[in-house]
This record gives structure tokens, C-alpha cells and sequence, in this order.
């Protein structure tokens, strides 16, 4: 049987490739109740899963905003803290982007990390996370793994910009090397 993605299950799956290629890690229900993997793993919880935008979508890709709470979890708090800062640059980060929009799906807002270890004393879970939201405006659209491809793009840099009018007569060139007057 084929799986097949979408909708909140996709975003999870797009946000688990993610995880896994940034900081190699297993991305897990917070609400699990079975053996949790060893340290350290990263957690998401709904904290409103749809949210609708409009009313009136015309039955092509519902669109919404979906709400998460993403926590990094490790035996040491310096750890959970590195993990959850580096994944909060994944999701900012351009490199990262095809992996959503290749779904129709956009990082919208971040909150900044923070410590939210919860149970002091001898065993101690270490946990530092974010809330974050994504617009996903294609939801309905059903995909299968074969159908999304997971390769960070590097950033990209303009070195020379060429404008012209349009009669061809004039022509301004900008390279990123020359000092702008």
C-alpha cells in the first residue's frame, strides 16, 4: 500500500526530512506514549492544526495555517539548546525552502527558542523548542513520498545585474564588484 500525504500528515512528513537531514535526528508525536528513542530526538505537537484563512476558497487547494510546537530533546541542556537554534535557522533559511514549496506549503512565523524543560530532579528530559506556523495552500492535494524530492539548494548570489532600455539604445551593467556611486 502506497502512503499517501497530505495535508497535515504531508507537513509533518516534509518537517521530518528536514530534522533528518539537518540534525540527523528522529522527529516524534510529543504525545507518544511508547518507548521514546535515546537522546536525542525532536517532538512537534498541533497546537491548532487548520486555521482557516477564508471562507469563500473555491474548492482548488484549501488554504490554511497550521500551528506547531517543536521541542529538541537531549541529555544535555547545551545540546537541546544547539539543536533547537540550528533547526530554527533550517526553517529560516532559503537552502531549506524547496523542501516546502514544492508543496505549496510556506513558513510563516517563528518564536524565538527557549528552554522548556519542564521536570527538575534526577532524571531530567532537556528540552529547548519553538512555536511555528506554516501556510499550506494546497491542502486536499494528495502526494506520495516518489513525488517530493529532499536536496538542500544552496544559496544563491547575484554578481551582475544588466538592465536595458527598451529600444536597446542605453544599457546599465552592475557587478558586485563595483563600488555604487
Amino acid at each position: 500500500m502506497e502512503i499517501q500525504l497530505k495535508d497535515n500528515l504531508l507537513l509533518t512528513y516534509i518537517i521530518q526530512q528536514l530534522v533528518k537531514e539537518r540534525i540527523d535526528c528522529d522527529l516524534l508525536y510529543q504525545n507518544l506514549v511508547s518507548d521514546r528513542p535515546q537522546y536525542p530526538f525532536v517532538t512537534y505537537s498541533f497546537i491548532v492544526p487548520e486555521q482557516e484563512t477564508t471562507g469563500d476558497w473555491l474548492g482548488m487547494g484549501r488554504q490554511y495555517i497550521s500551528h506547531l510546537q517543536i521541542d529538541c530533546h537531549a541529555d544535555s541542556a547545551i545540546q537541546a539548546m544547539n539543536m533547537a537554534n540550528d533547526l530554527y535557522s533550517a526553517f529560516q533559511s532559503s537552502v531549506y525552502r524547496n523542501y516546502f514549496e514544492q508543496a505549496d506549503i510556506d513558513p510563516q512565523n517563528f518564536t524565538n527558542t527557549s528552554d522548556r524543560t519542564v521536570r527538575v530532579g534526577t532524571y531530567y528530559d532537556y528540552r529547548f523548542g519553538f512555536d511555528c506556523s506554516f501556510l499550506v495552500s494546497n491542502g486536499g492535494h494528495v502526494y506520495s513520498p516518489d513525488d517530493l524530492h529532499f536536496q538542500a539548494q544552496p544559496e544563491t548570489e547575484i554578481n551582475t545585474v544588466q538592465l536595458s532600455d527598451a529600444g536597446d539604445s542605453e544599457v546599465i551593467s552592475a557587478n558586485g564588484k563595483e563600488k555604487e556611486q
